[in-house]
């Protein structure tokens, strides 16, 4: 099957999925938790990031947890409708195990992407959201696990030494793209177009995570980034 018929084929599971990924993201758990807490508008406070490391300076350790547990679950949940979307309408164009696998792992892929999209710019809040790391973890959760434990594996060595989330969060994010590339081609034996369009997405993702922490990057340079322990209004603006 060429692209131009895998699209022809399948791009109403595709869209479905893509559309209620991004509304599922859209829900930013770290706005919704501060203002059901009555503590306001998490931009309004700290770094004035909507993430769960700004919730947890600024509002504390609970607000914190259920910010974080809100944006893996709502991560998680819609890269699991992209894959049943995919696999349940016009299941019938592909037979052989192997090859729906490959056609689920698309819709993951795609809708875990409209998920993080929604996750930055909240259709529910003005398009003002945070910076994707919980939400491209629990992507990366249901896709590969085993990506996953190394990228937190990755994020933890690189806080342990640098004590920057910041920094953490970036090479976690670097070790996503090139993981995906060799588990896909080299142990999971994919096809060529599969590894390729993983890639490229997992890519585009560690783009737009790096770009959000532009400000952070700017920081590390010159040296004055917020370190785990240091007490600045800014130190919540290292990640998500």
């Amino acid at each position: 099957m060429t692209w131009t018929q895998f699209i022809a084929s399948y791009w109403m599971p595709l869209l479905l999925g893509a559309i209620i990924a991004y509304l599922l993201g859209s829900f930013n758990f770290a706005i919704i938790i501060t203002k059901v807490m009555k503590k306001g508008d998490i931009r309004d406070c700290g770094s004035g990031n909507a993430g769960a490391t700004n919730v947890l300076r600024s509002q504390g350790k609970g607000a914190a947890a259920l910010t974080t547990l809100g944006d893996l679950a709502k991560s998680m949940l819609s890269v699991w409708i992209g894959g049943w979307l995919i696999t349940h309408i016009n299941a019938d164009l592909v037979s052989g195990e192997m090859a729906q696998q490959h056609i689920r792992i698309i819709g993951e892929y795609v809708a875990g992407l409209f998920c993080i999209l929604g996750h930055l710019y909240p259709l529910y809040f003005g398009f003002r959201g945070g910076k994707g790391v919980l939400a491209t973890l629990g992507m990366m959760l249901v896709l590969d696990w085993r990506v996953a434990l190394l990228c937190l594996g990755v994020f933890a060595i690189v806080l342990a030494i640098g004590k920057m989330v910041s920094l953490g969060s970036i090479m976690a994010g670097i070790t996503m793209v090139i993981c995906t590339f060799l588990f896909r081609a080299f142990v999971d034996h994919y096809p060529a177009s599969v590894v390729a369009i993983c890639t490229a997405m997992a890519l585009f993702i560690v783009v737009m995570l790096i770009c959000k922490h532009i400000p952070n990057i700017k920081r590390i340079a010159n040296g004055t980034e917020s370190k785990i322990g240091q007490h600045k209004t800014d130190a919540a603006d290292n990640a998500e």
